[in-house]
């Protein structure tokens, strides 16, 4: 099922933040030169998989802005809330300005619940098997499903872009910025170069998050889209 279909217009920008990445745009960090890329592969590679390994759990503040390809700021699709990660296959963003709304990955199903139209979809985990978020909070090799492209040091962060090896992928290529190890932004843009950006604050790792904070049971009375019958 193609979840996207269902979600409103102020919403697909969440669904970039798991399937779309890259910046070439003003408003965020420029392409990487060939005096940025230090054209080690190998060390994008470990600070991704050294994530991987070292951290259990994370939970951290999040703000979202969204550019056109021109650079402009779409104020209709920014936000802000909380992110929560569980390794693995688990993790959660509270939207909570300018509308509530919450993504939730349960371990095996994705849900999505719209609560100023009192509306939920849900569909398999799988469907975003290869997504940024499951590279984050999966499980198994970078290596799998993505090409480490670049390695570049811009305002004290390691930047690592990543090319999916697939090519019917929903983005074209995804960047993160590390900073001691963990990632402090995400960078998103799909194939109309329309760029996602988000920026992590207050992270915390390892703090014993349980499985049951990503339990999701749907409101009574409100409208659910997918799923079985």
């Amino acid at each position: 099922m193609d979840f996207v279909k269902f979600w409103p217009r102020r919403h697909q920008a969440i669904t970039r933040a798991f399937v779309l990445f890259a910046g070439c745009v003003a408003p965020v960090v420029p392409a990487l030169s060939q005096d940025d890329a230090s054209g080690d592969q190998g060390a994008g590679l470990e600070l991704v998989e050294r994530f991987v390994s070292d951290v259990e759990d994370l939970t951290a503040g999040f703000q979202q802005n969204v550019y056109d390809a021109d650079g402009s700021l779409l104020h209709d699709l920014s936000g802000a809330g909380q992110f929560l990660l569980l390794r693995p296959d688990r993790f959660a963003w509270y939207y909570e300005t300018p509308y509530e709304y919450q993504v939730i990955a349960d371990g095996e199903s994705l849900w999505t619940y719209d609560v100023d139209v009192e509306q939920i979809t849900v569909s398999p985990l799988s469907d975003i098997a290869e997504s940024p978020a499951m590279l984050l909070s999966g499980e198994g090799s970078v290596s799998e499903n993505f090409s480490v492209r670049d390695v570049a040091s811009i305002d004290g962060r390691e930047w690592i872009e990543l090319v999916p090896k697939t090519e019917d992928s929903e983005f074209v290529s995804a960047r993160i910025a590390f900073r001691d190890g963990l990632p402090e932004a995400l960078e998103l843009v799909d194939g109309l170069s329309q760029v996602t950006r988000i920026e992590f604050s207050d992270i915390e790792i390892n703090s014993g998050l349980r499985r049951r904070e990503f339990d999701f049971d749907p409101p009574r009375g409100v409208d659910v889209i997918g799923g079985e019958d």
